[in-house]
């Protein structure tokens, strides 16, 4: 259903050097920018694109997002982003329905049933010993995706795991394990789980943790905590 959205990732094309994912550490090293943004190799859409499309977002009285579509065609907004957002809105609007979100008129959308869930050792294999710093937090919902938290180790497990799939070691559903409910099943590029992963690492070189903003696109935003 999002193969209009998703066409700039399906047909991104990169350069990566070859480096040993064994060797992750080395590889964060050559990578010392403090904050590491994506673009779209396309050009088509960047993450403040699809945020400025917040003008353009509203919840009705029914406590539903809506987006002002026709506003945004005038104002020279491309059909095809539009369409993504809407259907993202179509998938919110739905758990909003089910009573596991709450959508308030901020646009700030709240958890009905989260708990004070922090993780750490999310997949259990990171040492008790080890030092970890940074906080880990559940992904945090919003209009334009979601965003998560994760401290110097899990970062390091989550760029571990996106090597993985670009490798062809693993499937792209482990990658839900750290930010579930997106689109990570409709990636079949391994070269944006390797630059994926490469931004995390090198937004963790200084073992602060990350901070992840996804959106709906899998256009994706990594700065150092």
């Amino acid at each position: 259903m999002m193969k209009k959205s998703f066409s700039f990732i399906l047909s991104l094309v990169l350069f990566i050097s070859m480096f040993s994912f064994s060797d992750s550490n080395a590889f964060a090293a050559g990578n010392i920018d403090s904050t590491i943004q994506t673009k779209n190799i396309e050009g088509e859409y960047t993450f403040e694109e699809i945020t400025a499309l917040e003008k353009y977002v509203s919840v009705n009285h029914e406590g539903l997002f809506i987006l002002d579509t026709t506003s945004a065609v005038k104002d020279g907004v491309k059909l095809e982003l539009l369409d993504g957002q809407q259907r993202y809105f179509d998938s919110l609007n739905l758990e909003i329905k089910e009573g596991k979100l709450k959508a308030n008129k901020n646009l700030e959308i709240t958890d009905l049933e989260i708990t004070n869930f922090d993780y750490n050792l999310l997949n259990g294999e990171i040492s008790l010993f080890a030092k970890c710093n940074g906080v880990s937090k559940k992904a945090v919902s919003h209009w334009w995706g979601k965003s998560s938290k994760f401290n110097s180790c899990d970062a390091d497990k989550f760029a571990a795991d996106l090597a993985s799939v670009a490798a062809g070691a693993a499937g792209a559903g482990i990658l839900s394990i750290w930010i579930p409910g997106m689109g990570w099943a409709s990636i079949v590029s391994s070269a944006y789980c390797a630059l994926y992963s490469s931004r995390v690492y090198a937004n963790n070189s200084n073992s602060t943790g990350v901070i992840v903003d996804m959106t709906w696109a899998m256009v994706y935003n990594i700065t150092p905590q």
